[in-house]
């Protein structure tokens, strides 16, 4: 079994754990003390799954998860994985939350997926090899008028980003289509890679716990950047980031963001 096959027979298992336990009843806690930060035991575990099966197929592979249990071996590969990525959505039952695994080589996404399983939509790529949903190729809108434009904002938590972000979510009121917050950094971006929203704008993401979906982004033909308009990161160091579909749009993203 190749790194692409093995990734989607784990998440699509990964996502039979999830959907026993969706309806059922299970102990919701913090992190940090921040009673916003949810986790849920069903988040660690999936995350002990996932990192139990890369361990017996790549044993010698770093391992980072959001949830921790992960390795740090100094291989040039790492997986990245999120096990409820939107887990505050999971925790109240709001059908929008997804799974997700990457492996990177050097810093650089290879393979990757991203799979809600309540609505069955699993967006996955190979890198150099397009992205796909449920298999079939996709790619970004060709939207390129802001008027136009379905743009998501996200603040985040930190303090120093609100005045911030309530500056730029004005300004997207004010000329944007349309203008949302659904709680799932890689659905969001899997939704721009699939046409159906233009932009997304983050004041405090970690690159590494969405690097599948910026690789499906990448490969359906978006663009990513740091918020200064530079490469972002692939680390946990939280980043601001403008990804897009790659227009004009981008540009105009960017300077509502500074």
């Amino acid at each position: 079994m190749d790194t692409y096959d093995f990734i989607i027979s784990t998440i699509k298992k990964a996502g039979e754990i999830l959907l026993e336990n969706y309806r059922g009843s299970y102990e919701k806690m913090t992190k940090h003390g921040d009673a916003r930060n949810i986790v849920t035991e069903i988040d660690l575990k999936i995350n002990d799954f996932l990192v139990g099966e890369i361990k017996k197929t790549s044993p010698n592979h770093a391992i980072y998860s959001e949830e921790g249990g992960g390795l740090n071996s100094g291989s040039e590969f790492m997986w990245a994985l999120d096990p409820i990525d939107g887990s505050a959505n999971f925790s109240r039952r709001i059908p929008h939350f997804a799974i997700s695994i990457c492996l990177l080589k050097s810093k650089l996404p290879v393979a990757g997926a991203v799979y809600n399983p309540i609505t069955n939509e699993l967006f996955s790529f190979r890198a150099g090899e397009g992205a796909f949903l449920n298999d079939q190729p996709m790619k970004v809108s060709t939207v390129s008028e802001f008027s136009q434009a379905g743009i998501l904002m996200v603040t985040g938590k930190k303090p120093e980003n609100r005045d911030w972000g309530v500056g730029i979510y004005r300004k997207l009121l004010d000329g944007a289509n349309k203008t949302r917050i659904f709680g799932s950094s890689a659905l969001d971006i899997c939704f721009v890679a699939d046409g159906r929203i233009e932009g997304v704008i983050y004041g405090e993401l970690s690159a590494l716990d969405i690097a599948a979906a910026l690789g499906i982004l990448t490969e359906a033909g978006g663009k990513i950047t740091a918020v200064s308009g530079g490469q972002i990161g692939i680390s946990a160091e939280p980043q601001k980031i403008v990804a897009s579909n790659g227009t004009k749009i981008h540009d105009k993203l960017l300077n509502l963001a500074v």
